[in-house]
């Protein structure tokens, strides 16, 4: 009975021009409503077209996506050495639908931001679609994790702040309360390369999986990638 449901919500979905990874974010933001002849709709009553058809070049799609684009890499649920050229699962975002779901501005962001305990003291988190839960879930178990472990989560390299992503007039994720970056000691980012491009990671899997299991992407998992970083994109991970 329960896949017969799942099958018929997905012919629905498609025969009103919207495709399974619509269902996704259905399924993962209680502020989107609908998808219905190629637009996402929210509770609010404002809707987003949902697939522009266009054929973007890798630059256009960090740069001018549509929300369809945000699906354009598979997210790997293995451990992984480095990514294919470009490949970075998730790290296309459209800002209008972010906006909606967390906030216009700083101010409209704080409004949801709540403490909450983590290694070393609270960090600051939003409320909103379920972020703060979440990562008090992610807490828990790397808490029971072996003592080598907590080296990796703090002093963390920060939650909240209302910034743009480095070299880009594009928002990043911390500016909703949905992301930290944890001890960057031991972390690597792209843009640190120096040589030419090479992969680097320090952050043990066991510390991966465990965000990943309660709806964060990991960053390590970019070919453009930034190992400290983890963002609640639940809809990425499905």
């Amino acid at each position: 009975m329960k896949l017969f449901f799942t099958l018929l919500i997905s012919t629905l979905f498609i025969n009103a021009k919207c495709d399974l990874n619509a269902l996704k974010l259905l399924s993962s933001y209680s502020k989107i409503s609908k998808c219905e002849n190629n637009r996402i709709y929210l509770t609010n009553g404002k809707s987003f077209l949902y697939d522009d058809g266009k054929k973007k070049s890798f630059k256009q799609l960090l740069n001018s996506p549509d929300i369809e684009d945000m699906f354009k890499f598979k997210y790997p649920h293995h451990q992984v050495s480095g990514m294919p050229l470009n490949d970075d699962p998730g790290r296309i975002r459209f800002e209008p639908l972010f906006k909606e779901l967390y906030g216009h501005s700083a101010s409209e962001v704080k409004r949801n931001l709540v403490r909450i305990p983590w290694f070393g003291g609270d960090i600051l988190v939003t409320r909103a679609n379920g972020v703060a839960r979440a990562l008090s879930a992610v807490r828990a178990e790397l808490n029971a994790l072996p003592a080598k472990y907590k080296k990796y989560l703090h002093p963390i390299g920060g939650t909240f702040k209302w910034r743009y992503i480095a070299g880009t007039n594009r928002l990043s994720v911390h500016s909703f309360g949905a992301a930290i970056d944890i001890n960057v000691k031991y972390s690597a980012y792209w843009r640190w390369s120096k040589g030419g491009y090479r992969y680097r990671n320090q952050i043990p899997y066991e510390i991966v999986r465990i965000f990943e299991r309660h709806g964060f992407i990991w960053g390590g998992k970019w070919y453009h990638y930034d190992t400290m970083h983890f963002e609640y994109r639940p809809e990425i991970l499905k």
